[in-house]
């Protein structure tokens, strides 16, 4: 049976909120650097919940960030997520309806920093699994149907 705080959910507009008035205060206060936080906080989540993951030692790159992306899906951050190779190094990150969405979308057309959760945790993991950095190429692109794509570049660190 779970326990009461296992059983309690977050309702996703409250947190959705919260992120934005978390990364909107930092921005307004650091500006671009506010950066540092979003990069950073996704490696410091990723230390967090790694043990959560089911991740092997021979796991591929791609193989990894499935992993990762369904742990996101089962824990409701998103309805639906695919990470997908376009190219050599070409990768695309397709993730719809991420509970961030809205606040994201407002960060951004405010100028600000938006918190890109799911983004800083697969750079981390890339970064401290293979040693690879992951670049974003252009800017996001937002679908009316709450799909939220990146296009990302892997390079060696």
């Amino acid at each position: 049976m779970p326990t009461e705080t296992e059983a309690r959910m977050i309702d996703p507009v409250y947190f959705d909120r919260q992120i934005y008035a978390l990364y909107r205060a930092i921005w307004e206060r650091w500006g671009e650097e506010a950066w540092y936080v979003v990069w950073r906080s996704g490696e410091v989540l990723f230390d967090e919940i790694e043990a959560d993951l089911g991740l092997q030692a021979d796991d591929s790159p791609f193989v990894a960030m499935q992993r990762l992306a369904d742990y996101l899906q089962r824990v409701g951050y998103v309805a639906e997520i695919a990470v997908r190779q376009v190219g050599d190094d070409r990768w695309d990150y397709e993730m719809r309806d991420p509970v961030i969405l809205p606040g994201a979308q407002r960060l951004i057309a405010e100028g600000a920093v938006p918190a890109h959760i799911s983004t800083t945790l697969m750079f981390a993991l890339l970064k401290k699994r293979f040693g690879l950095k992951a670049e974003m190429v252009g800017e996001p692109t937002f679908a009316a149907d709450g799909r939220a794509v990146e296009r990302w570049r892997l390079v060696p660190l």
